[in-house]
Parts: C-alpha cells; structure tokens; sequence
C-alpha cells in the first residue's frame, strides 16, 4: 500500500480498566490530537470485555512503531499483558463521513442540538441550537458538552438571567456560549487560544441570530479579560488546560 494513500496509523489496545488512569498520560503524549476510548457499554464496541477498556490512538505513519513499542513497554511496566494492535487509516474526506452520523440530538427538559445542514422545523417549548463545528470541539455529542449545557439548563430554569454576562473560556464550536445567551443571559464572551477554530465558533454565532449578544475573541489566557468580571463562567476543558488557570478564573 503507498504511504501517500495512509492518512495515520491507529495503535489499539484493550486493558483492565483500573489500568487506563495509567496509561493515560503515555497515550496522550503518543497522540496528542486525540485518542478514543470504549468500554462494553459504548455504541459499536460490544466486543469489549466487561470490565475493560479498549484505547485508540493515532500517530503519525513514520512515528508509528516507534509509539507501538513505547505503549508495549509501558504495559510491561505496569503488569499488564495486553498486544498492541496496528491499523491503516486510509485517507477519506472525514468531514463528508462524520456528518453522515450527526443528527439532531434532545439534551435535559427542552435542548435540541441541531446540524446546521439537518436543521428540524421550530417546535413548541424546544430550545434550538444550530451548529456546524467544522474544525471546532463542540458538537453536542461529547459527553462533557452534554452535562454542561444540561447544567447550564438547570442553572437558568427559575433565575432572573437578564442581567447575567457569561464567559465560555475554550469556547469550542460557541455552543455553551450561544445556549447562554438562548437561555436568557444579556450577553456572552467566548474565548478561544486557537485560531482555527474561532471562525467556526462566529459562523454559529451568526447561525443561531444571536450575534448581538454573543462575542467570540482569541485569548490564551482569561486573565486578560481583568477587571471585567462575569456572574457566570464555563470552561469544557480538559484539566491540563483547566488548572493553570484556575486562579485567573476565580
């Protein structure tokens, strides 16, 4: 097979799962894009043992063996005997595949999260939010943005919002920040430290008419936001991010 046809190698395999916390920081460091986790609970996955997790990263071709042999080291480290396996990820046009698996999803009492090109009509007591992340985090479908925007929900069931300013620190696609806003708070900052995702966030914002309420800014750090403060702050992100700036946060 030509090496022009392989868009990355993906590195499976499958250990108790008392074993990942372990792991976790060697395969975050092997691929640092992204890795993927199962258990016997998870959509596709029912081939995972109970009581295990299978990990799946993706490493670059020519860092490929190289990370295989690192992740079979560390298990040997740990007392884990587990193989690793290796599989050729064919180049494909990812965003035309992940959208044929996207659909309008219901969240709490009254939240749909809707593709922007699967948009369902306006229905009574449901609140609507359109996204189309492109290269953004924040599709709705995650776990984390989940029990976010349902906490969001509940936070805003019953209080005077009309006064609130929120900031969504690592705004993602903009969708905390633009269910804020739906959910009655007079306005929204999104910060986000990566440019490439921060034009996907505006289109939302625009996409869901709510761009007089709603401003999205590159920001590596919310400290530089100071003196400005917010009755209401969320960050979704993972806690390497998170802690650091927890004191400007604060």
């Amino acid at each position: 097979m030509s090496d022009t046809t392989v868009d990355c190698i993906e590195l499976r395999v499958t250990v108790p799962q008392d074993a990942w916390p372990v792991l976790e920081p060697l395969c975050w460091l092997l691929s640092p894009n992204g890795l993927q986790t199962e258990d016997a609970g998870t959509w596709g996955a029912a081939d995972v043992p109970a009581g295990h997790t299978r990990v799946v990263l993706f490493v670059a071709p020519a860092e490929a063996t190289k990370a295989a042999a690192a992740l079979q080291a560390e298990l040997a480290a740990v007392g884990v005997s587990a193989e690793v396996a290796a599989r050729e990820v064919l180049r494909q046009d990812w965003n035309r595949v992940w959208k044929q698996h996207y659909r309008p999803l219901a969240l709490g009492r009254r939240l749909r999260v809707e593709p922007a090109w699967l948009q369902e009509p306006e229905a009574p007591g449901v609140l609507r939010i359109v996204i189309d992340p492109g290269m953004a985090f924040g599709t709705g479908t995650h776990e984390t943005t989940q029990l976010a925007m349902i906490a969001l929900e509940a936070w805003a069931d019953g209080r005077d919002t009309t006064g609130v300013r929120m900031l969504d620190v690592g705004t993602g696609s903009g969708i905390l920040a633009i269910l804020a806003v739906k959910l009655g708070c007079a306005s929204a900052i999104g910060t986000e430290n990566d440019d490439v995702a921060l034009p996907s966030a505006r289109d939302n914002v625009v996409l869901n008419g709510v761009q007089d309420r709603v401003e999205m800014q590159l920001l590596p750090d919310p400290a530089l936001l100071a003196p400005e403060t917010f009755a209401l702050v969320v960050a979704n992100i993972i806690s390497a991010v998170l802690v650091p700036m927890r004191d400007a946060l604060v």
